[in-house]
């Protein structure tokens, strides 16, 4: 009988786990900037959303040309409130949640009324349902601007602690079943 050792666990699992955790704790620990950073990646995603319906209103030959251009105007508006969320987002944190309540209403109608640039091959009523829970979302956004960034921040901490924990609990279970 020769000893060998043990496996170790695997690498990316612990190192993905551990640095989760890590996330999920700078995150609770330093609120402040988490939604800094998360309103940098809002702004960076209004800006690619405005930037796709532009795209969906000079290229959708198909679609009415008032429609086009309704479009086209409303994905000029989400894109300037992603160029400001980016240009100033250490501004009001409040001011950021409007922006961002105010964009997903904007992208659910855009997207309802014939904006949606993959209308072809995604099922109408998932399409449409995508659409309506942009609108929802937005409409509570603004109603509750700082419940919204509190629980977007604290939910997203806690998920991310959860998974850490979870992928080093499978690194750990999987060196021991090597065994």
């Amino acid at each position: 009988m020769t000893d060998t050792p043990a496996p170790r666990p695997p690498l990316p699992l612990l190192l993905l786990g551990a640095l989760s955790i890590a996330l999920g704790v700078a995150a609770l620990a330093w609120p402040q900037a988490t939604l800094l950073t998360l309103a940098l990646l809002f702004g960076v995603h209004l800006v690619l959303v405005g930037g796709l319906r532009l795209w969906v209103a000079w290229r959708g030959h198909e679609l009415p040309r008032a429609l086009r251009w309704f479009v086209g105007v409303l994905g000029l508006a989400v894109l300037a409130l992603g160029v400001v969320t980016i240009a100033n987002p250490a501004g009001q944190l409040t001011l950021l949640a409007y922006l961002i309540g105010i964009a997903w209403i904007i992208d659910g109608v855009a997207a309802l009324f014939g904006g949606m640039p993959d209308a072809a091959i995604v099922p109408r009523g998932l399409a449409i349902a995508t659409c309506v829970l942009s609108i929802v979302a937005g409409i509570l956004v603004l109603a509750m601007p700082g419940a919204a960034l509190a629980t977007v921040l604290i939910v997203g901490a806690v998920f991310l602690i959860v998974a850490g924990l979870l992928l080093v609990l499978v690194g750990v279970l999987a060196r021991r079943a090597a065994r």
